[in-house]
């Protein structure tokens, strides 16, 4: 009789987990003008982060998953893909997929991380807003970069679980990253776009250089990324080589220093 109950027990918390992943989906999708696979992705996030899914708790099957959100397989797994390289989900052969209880920083994926002044959390983005952009005048980007026709410029409004703000501006030269202008700026909300180089341009990053600054940002600039207030922040500069020491990108990061705690 317990057995039985308790697989009824099991049944109706897989059901009603069932339910409010396909709820979320459909609010993403009603919400934001993304692909499925960027859809997907937002949804189990935002799962996550209204623990509807729990650290350390498993997520249903690739196959499941599929069934429940009505997509490809395919579209499950890119965007577990993505949460993976976030460090959102671990992924284990044979052991299935489930929210990370600790967040698994790497050196071949983070430069750097912030953590909370209250408990030394590592944070994460819960919600980003991006805009991508080619322009072709230089600025303080060609310090980093040199001299080049054109760069993509990918800006990007953030904020961490907690309520912390960052911003940040990335600069590419456009003759090495040419086929960015070809992709979908939605398939780069919520991602660590360092893996997203290596994987889709085959841009392989095997070096960078960080250098930080307090500075306190202008009213134009704390507007423009968003930042809390006018007060100290971090300046973050960091660039990215390819094994021959071409520079990939340069990432200029704004972030409060009374909200976080910087580490390398």
């Amino acid at each position: 009789m317990l057995l039985t109950e308790e697989t009824s027990e099991n049944r109706d918390n897989d059901a009603a987990l069932y339910a409010a992943l396909a709820r979320e989906l459909q609010t993403v999708l009603s919400a934001q003008n993304c692909t499925k696979r960027t859809a997907v992705r937002l949804a189990i996030s935002n799962s996550i982060q209204n623990d509807v899914l729990r650290p350390g708790e498993y997520l249903p099957s690739e196959i499941a998953l599929a069934e429940i959100l009505n997509v490809s397989l395919g579209t499950v797994q890119v965007a577990l893909g993505q949460l993976q390289d976030l460090g959102v989900i671990q992924r284990r052969r044979g052991d299935g997929t489930r929210v990370s209880d600790a967040e698994p920083f790497t050196d071949n994926v983070w430069h750097f991380r912030f953590l909370s002044r209250e408990n030394n959390i590592p944070l994460r983005m819960a919600k980003s807003k991006l805009k991508m952009s080619k322009i072709t005048k230089t600025g303080y980007w060609s310090e980093f970069l040199g001299k080049d026709k054109e760069y993509f410029c990918i800006s990007r409004r953030v904020r961490m679980q907690d309520g912390t703000r960052a911003g940040a501006e990335m600069y590419l030269p456009g003759g090495l990253a040419s086929g960015l202008g070809e992709v979908d700026v939605d398939e780069l909300e919520l991602i660590n776009i360092r893996p997203f180089l290596e994987t889709h341009l085959n841009l392989k990053i095997t070096g960078c250089t960080n250098r930080v600054s307090v500075i306190t940002p202008g009213e134009a600039e704390v507007r423009r990324l968003g930042l809390t207030s006018q007060q100290p922040h971090y300046e973050i500069n960091a660039t990215a080589f390819t094994d021959n020491k071409r520079p990939v990108y340069h990432q200029r990061i704004l972030v409060s220093v009374s909200d976080c705690n910087l580490e390398f």
